[in-house]
């Protein structure tokens, strides 16, 4: 009998009491809140560095881009004042074009009177020299018939001949209305004609 109540009070003294349990179950969620923690710990600080490594990077990538937009903006300035300038440079360029197509289209313009000019001085002078050709074959040939007469009468029109030598020439046709002159006087005043004719033409 003794050894069976020795039995129960063993038996009551292994049991475990409420109070235990709940002393036991709070245990066990602190444990698991210190590992829970420890990995929300473990998790934050590798977001935390990648937060930091990702802002570092941020941060250099914006300084070189400013000092990259820093460069840039030089360069647009240097090449806003370089275009001013061939603008300048073009706009003289394009006022000295059309002032040398005005100057050339002068040019052309004297040019072209200046040859119409000359043609027409050349035109005269070759009929000057015609004209004294045939003048000088009339005087050689002592004849004061028609055609001969009319060539010196032609040289007295021209305006390219002297009035000295027009002299001349009016003297030799008059001579021819006296009838025959003598026939030394005659040579004389032929001979000076000739001279005279002769000179006119190496002049021209």
């Amino acid at each position: 009998m003794r050894a069976v109540c020795a039995l129960g009070v063993a038996a009551s003294a292994v049991q475990v009491t409420p109070l235990q349990k709940v002393v036991e179950m709070l245990e066990g969620m602190l444990a698991k809140s210190k590992d829970e923690k420890h990995e929300e710990v473990v998790r934050f600080n590798t977001f935390k560095q990648w937060c930091d490594d990702t802002n570092n990077a941020k941060r250099a990538t914006v300084k070189d881009e400013k000092h990259s937009i820093s460069k840039l903006t030089a360069s647009i300035e240097k090449d806003t004042a370089t275009i001013a300038h061939l603008d300048d440079e073009l706009a003289r360029l394009n006022d000295d074009l059309a002032a040398w197509q005005g100057d050339l289209k002068a040019a052309a313009g004297i040019r072209k009177k200046e040859n119409i000019d000359f043609m027409e001085q050349h035109k005269d002078y070759t009929t000057s020299i015609d004209q004294l050709n045939q003048a000088v074959e009339s005087i050689k040939s002592h004849s004061h018939d028609a055609p001969q007469s009319s060539a010196l009468l032609q040289l007295q029109n021209n305006k390219l001949i002297p009035t000295s030598a027009y002299r001349v020439l009016q003297a030799f046709l008059q001579s021819g209305d006296d009838g025959v002159p003598e026939a030394n006087a005659y040579e004389s005043q032929s001979g000076g004609g000739v001279e005279v004719l002769t000179e006119l033409r190496r002049k021209f």
